[in-house]
């Protein structure tokens, strides 16, 4: 049983992980989730999630400004794709668009992609994402926009603990099923069950969105199409879309990043002084090393879920969170097995 109140994912994976561990672990106020106190013998560790004392709050404040995050990978010679700040649509906006060709635009101090649009490429789309993005955020940012597949890498202090490379959701054909079918199915195994209570496996797909609809329709096919066994039907198009609206596939990968890559996104999070990082790239294949031609890192996150990784949608689970912990509480752990021998 979790304690009341504790609703959250990735507080409950903590949580399950850290009794498993032998460490005590409960909410520091009943029924809010916004602290949970680790105790091991007579030492104890307040977190958020995945901040803690170790997060010096230099590194918290500069993550809220992509900007300044931007210029300070810049600056360490890292493939950051060209950006600029501005306050609304302007010649400057119109110039940057007309100069890349594609673009994102975000709020500059936003978080979980509210505001973001993807693949902006017409005046009339820029200004739409300028005012979505205006919502969110006093400054906007625009930013070339990297074809390439995405990744996310989780770095633990100073180390690669998992990367997951993700995409919007699709449906595959079985040869039987029509695509309406497909999504109903989709959806009825969006939640399952686990250790921790509902997970939820696949996101809600609304099948009669005229969304879907024009997506559907720009690969040939409709809701009532039966589809080839092992064909893809994608749900969802990065065109002019917002971001934070398109749900997404996980798989792990961790296997096989190359290792200047890894020591790349491992700096990032360094010069950033974030000790537990999530790192988004986008490249043609994390398997070759990143250069500004063929990629880049698109953004760090200081509060990384980790849920991703322990249930991914194809691939291995990492035992991630039990790495976060031994990482907080090595040395108490250490000395508990050491008075116990």
């Amino acid at each position: 049983m979790f304690p009341k109140g504790i609703h959250n994912l990735q507080n409950r994976l903590i949580i399950s992980k850290a009794r498993e561990m032998g460490i005590t672990c409960e909410p520091l106020l009943e029924g809010c989730e916004d602290f949970l106190k680790l105790s091991v013998g007579d030492q104890e560790i307040i977190i958020n999630k995945t901040r803690s004392h170790r997060l010096p709050l230099i590194a918290g404040l500069l993550v809220k400004n992509k900007q300044a995050c931007n210029m300070l990978l810049h600056e360490q010679g890292m493939p950051v794709p060209s950006f600029i700040v501005i306050p609304e649509m302007g010649s400057e906006a119109t110039n940057f668009l007309e100069k890349h060709g594609s673009i994102v635009v975000k709020p500059l101090d936003a978080s979980s992609s509210m505001g973001v649009t993807l693949d902006v490429r017409t005046a009339d789309e820029l200004e739409a994402a300028i005012h979505l993005a205006s919502i969110h955020g006093s400054s906007i940012m625009l930013q070339q926009y990297v074809t390439g597949i995405d990744y996310r890498v989780l770095i633990i202090n100073g180390e690669v603990a998992a990367v997951n490379q993700y995409r919007p959701v699709y449906v595959e054909g079985d040869g039987t099923s029509t695509v309406r079918a497909l999504i109903e199915q989709l959806n009825q195994d969006r939640i399952k069950m686990t250790s921790i209570g509902e997970y939820e496996a696949f996101p809600q797909v609304d099948a009669e969105t005229e969304r879907l609809l024009e997506v559907l329709h720009a690969q040939g096919t409709t809701l009532d199409e039966v589809p080839a066994a092992g064909k893809e039907i994608e749900l969802y198009d990065l065109r002019n879309s917002a971001a934070g609206k398109i749900s997404e596939f996980y798989k792990d990968c961790t296997e096989i990043i190359h290792p200047e890559n890894a020591r790349m996104i491992i700096q990032a999070a360094k010069t950033l002084q974030i000790d537990v990082a999530g790192v988004d790239v986008r490249c043609r294949d994390i398997r070759t090393p990143i250069s500004r031609e063929q990629g880049g890192i698109l953004e760090v996150n200081a509060l990384p879920d980790m849920t991703h990784h322990v249930f991914p949608h194809g691939g291995t689970t990492r035992d991630v969170v039990r790495l976060y912990l031994e990482y907080l509480c090595r040395e108490q752990l250490e000395s508990k097995t050491y008075n116990n021998v």
